[in-house]
């Protein structure tokens, strides 16, 4: 599949960003929920850090370290979420699974379509062998798309996260390339 050739089911597709994209990211991103349910979004992701961090990720498309791509609805073009192949260790063909969706459409089942179509370009285009998520303990919700997605819990790390002077714990999940294959998590 072509790098510049969006991927899609029936309701969203994903692409990779643009700097258009940059005032859409940053009201996402600003939101308090996804701040408060996510392990590395800054607190102030203004629309200038959205247009550099749109052109780091283009960057690291490029040397194939990380594949972030937008969630956006198919009847609007909106732009209700964010799913990314990050932290690519090509010497160890792993990756670790990242996203969020804005909160009104929580609950819609948009993560889990996400996550199924990333999983085909995970293992099929990347060629991961296996594939890391991590979430919040407390993010319940985060939780369930995982285990829908067919991701293995492997543990907690207790305390691994400060947020704003506070200690979170920390979900351990894992997919491998043989469980995919066999139709775990479709």
């Amino acid at each position: 599949m072509s790098e510049k050739r969006t991927m899609s089911d029936e309701k969203i597709y994903l692409r990779p960003y643009n700097v258009s994209d940059a005032q859409a990211l940053s009201a996402m991103t600003l939101r308090d929920e996804i701040y408060n349910t996510t392990y590395n979004i800054q607190r102030n992701f203004d629309v200038q850090h959205a247009r550099w961090w749109i052109k780091f990720n283009a960057n690291c498309r490029r040397t194939g370290t990380s594949y972030e791509f937008g969630i956006f609805e198919n009847d609007t073009g909106e732009l209700v979420g964010d799913i990314g192949i990050v932290n690519v260790n090509s010497r160890c063909s792993h990756a670790t699974l990242a996203y969020y969706v804005l909160p009104e459409k929580w609950g819609q089942g948009i993560a889990t379509r996400a996550g199924r179509i990333i999983l085909d370009y995970a293992f099929d285009t990347l060629s991961l062998n296996r594939l890391n998520a991590i979430c919040m303990v407390h993010n319940a919700a985060s939780r369930r798309v995982l285990v829908k997605l067919g991701f293995e819990f492997e543990g907690v790390a207790r305390q691994e996260i400060v947020k704003d002077g506070v200690f979170y714990d920390v979900a351990h999940y894992g997919l491998l390339r043989e469980d995919y294959n066999r139709g775990i998590g479709k």
